[in-house]
């Protein structure tokens, strides 16, 4: 799936403009509040679930930037329409990461998601 149509799809704010990618090719998700949990991934996941996945998550902190830089993700998705402080985005453009947020919940967006092909780690 394309970032593009994920953006349209579950009515996106882009927090960095200057990181988007509308071709970005989605294909798998992890969704968390805790930032261990999303580590975790690197003992099971394969490479592309990172080069081809996003972070969903309602922790609008520094913290989920520097997991998904750890991960590898390109894109981090706040759900439940949270806003980034003005320090997040600039930790987001600094690492060159797409930084979205959608007025869906967690469990709505990653339904959305689901039902376009998007896959979590366990569907691997």
């Amino acid at each position: 799936m394309k970032l593009k149509d994920v953006v349209e799809l579950l009515d996106c704010t882009i927090f960095t403009p200057e990181n988007y990618k509308e071709d970005y090719d989605l294909n798998y998700g992890f969704g968390s509040d805790l930032m261990s949990d999303a580590l975790m991934l690197l003992r099971t996941a394969p490479e592309e679930f990172f080069e081809e996945g996003m972070l969903l998550t309602g922790l609008v902190t520094n913290q989920s930037i520097r997991t998904a830089e750890m991960l590898d993700f390109q894109v981090v998705m706040f759900v439940r329409n949270k806003k980034p402080s003005q320090a997040v985005i600039d930790g987001a453009i600094e690492s060159g990461i797409m930084l979205l947020n959608t007025p869906y919940s967690m469990f709505s967006t990653a339904g959305k998601l689901w039902e376009k092909g998007v896959r979590g780690v366990s569907d691997l």
